[in-house]
């Protein structure tokens, strides 16, 4: 039997890497991101998956930016 000592939460360690429990993966636009719900038909950007380096560049697509949940036409949303 073995010690874990850590500062991070357990969820961190012993959860799917890069998504806490209260995030979700949706497409928008043929790109992907990982948004946390915020209620109210909005969520906030976390992360985001494409491999068109011009999405990187949309400001309305950065971490931390507020877009529509679920979106218009979203598709491939995972719990």
């Amino acid at each position: 039997m073995s010690t874990l000592w850590t500062i991070v939460p357990p969820e961190w360690v012993f959860g799917e890497p890069g998504r806490s429990p209260e995030t979700e993966e949706m497409e928008v636009g043929g790109a992907r991101m990982v948004v946390t719900p915020l209620g109210r038909g909005q969520a906030r950007v976390e992360r985001l998956i494409s491999p068109n380096p011009q999405d990187y560049l949309r400001p309305d697509w950065q971490p931390g930016s507020v877009v529509s949940y679920p979106p218009p036409g979203a598709s491939g949303r995972t719990p």
